[in-house]
């Protein structure tokens, strides 16, 4: 949706991109794609308080809601973790302030329309780097 604003750089894609968030389509790939075993997984999870949704999201929340609580506007939260990983945390963000900085780029949408986009991206990717790399030299010990 946000690639067809004025200045926006996003590409189509491939147009499987809803699809691909389905659970039915993720457990099937799972299924026939299993993970290698041979190194460590770690998932993030997303569980915005209502307050903490921007506005454009919240009917999705909602409708989300309907079948879990627990979910970031885009994903129920058992969709977020991947089977057999560690979870490292919980964030109090909508599934956009973690993913994409739209209120950077477009200030207009920030304010208005995607007003909770304001997350602390390089300082969360900092911590995961921190936690992984002191948890595989635990591992390795």
């Amino acid at each position: 949706m946000v690639r067809h604003w004025p200045g926006a750089e996003c590409s189509p894609g491939d147009g499987g991109a809803l699809e691909s968030l389905l659970p039915r389509t993720r457990k099937n790939w799972l299924a026939q794609n299993r993970l290698p075993r041979d190194f460590p997984y770690y998932s993030l999870a997303t569980l915005p308080q209502p307050e903490r949704i921007s506005w454009i999201l919240k009917s999705t929340y909602r409708k989300l809601g309907g079948a879990d609580g627990r979910n970031d506007s885009q994903v129920l939260f058992y969709d977020q973790v991947i089977p057999g990983s560690a979870l490292i945390g919980y964030l109090n963000a909508d599934h956009w302030a973690l993913t994409v900085p739209i209120a950077r780029s477009h200030k207009f949408l920030g304010s208005t329309f995607v007003n909770r986009n304001d997350f602390p991206r390089e300082a969360l990717l900092e911590a995961i780097l921190r936690f992984v790399e002191e948890d595989l030299a635990a591992s390795a010990k």
